[in-house]
């Protein structure tokens, strides 16, 4: 069968196809023959390194597929063959024409779920846990979402649409706030040249957001905190940027009349609590059977383009979820 894999670490140069054995399911296991390969930003972090979840090289890349189990392996009940399954977790190796794993990286897919739109459903996850259980929907009427285009920002322009919450879209290009503004946002910011903090008071009129869902982070995080509105809280589900200029504890503190917060997250945060991961992944995939979702695809390229796929990950090019396919 056909895989992408690295021998090292660094640029889309080190990705290769490479034909390897189909594998057995072994106990526990079910083998999944592919349908459709997400691709995210753990992709490149895993490609490049530095990865918190890495696993050791050489490995296979990818931590979302889509497909029908193919074989059961020993002692496996609840699951059939034939039956459409999605395929995801930290760590790689899903970006494979098939793929044996534990059935606790399997989540069922009912027939209605599309299954091109279901490798969208990790990012959803994470929309969803940031929006329902860190910010806590009953007080936010507005948030704004750095990363706006891509397929985590997507994500959580859409939850918030369906749950009827304000959103304002921040990208690093025209093109990229053209195609945001299209998902329904209350406005764009394009952060490479406007002042955020002064483009979103004048969206909501002087109030400020609820909630900045934040992937980069960076020099300029803390006085960005001055586009919250009272209460507000800045959720970090990633540092893309890097470390703030600025001492944040102090810039807090200098706050401190707005009660303002920080939080970091991470999708592991549940790595105790599987019950309620699955509650969500239950609430999401009905979601998605009724098509109350609809992720924005950006191109579909075949399994043997894997490289072109990581280089236009670099490139940020890429507007929605690209996809893979075997």
């Amino acid at each position: 069968m056909k895989a992408v894999q690295i021998q090292a670490y660094g640029g889309p140069e080190v990705v290769e196809i490479v034909d390897i054995p189909t594998p057995e399911p072994g106990p526990g296991e079910v083998l999944v023959k592919a349908h459709t390969f997400g691709l995210g930003y753990p992709d490149v972090l895993l490609r490049t390194g530095v990865y918190k979840w890495k696993p050791d090289l050489p490995s296979i890349l990818g931590n979302e597929m889509s497909g029908h189990i193919e074989a059961l392996g020993k002692g496996v009940s609840g699951l059939s063959v034939g039956q459409p399954v999605l395929v995801f977790g930290t760590g790689g190796g899903r970006h494979a024409e098939y793929n044996a794993v534990n059935t606790g990286l399997v989540t069922p897919l009912p027939s209605g779920v599309d299954l091109e739109a279901a490798v969208s459903i990790p990012n959803y996850l994470v929309g969803w846990a940031m929006l329902h259980d860190v910010a806590r929907t009953a007080d936010v009427k507005s948030i704004y979402v750095n990363g706006a285009a891509g397929g985590m920002g997507t994500a959580i322009l859409d939850i918030c649409r369906d749950a009827a919450i304000e959103t304002i879209a921040g990208a690093s290009s025209d093109e990229k706030c053209a195609f945001a503004a299209k998902l329904g946002t209350a406005g764009t910011v394009d952060y490479t040249r406007e002042n955020i903090v002064e483009k979103v008071h004048a969206i909501t009129n002087g109030r400020g957001v609820d909630i900045s869902f934040d992937q980069l982070g960076g020099p300029a995080l803390v006085a960005n905190l001055d586009m919250l509105a009272p209460m507000g809280l800045v959720i970090l589900y990633n540092a893309l940027s890097g470390a703030p200029d600025d001492d944040l504890y102090e810039g807090l503190r200098a706050r401190r009349g707005q009660s303002l917060g920080v939080q970091c997250f991470s999708l592991h945060a549940y790595d105790e609590n599987p019950a309620r991961k699955a509650e969500i992944l239950e609430a999401l995939i009905a979601k998605f059977a009724a098509g109350a979702y609809a992720p924005p695809i950006f191109d579909r390229l075949p399994l043997s383009a894997a490289r072109r796929a990581h280089e236009l990950m670099d490139d940020r090019t890429i507007l929605g979820k690209l996809l893979l396919k075997p």
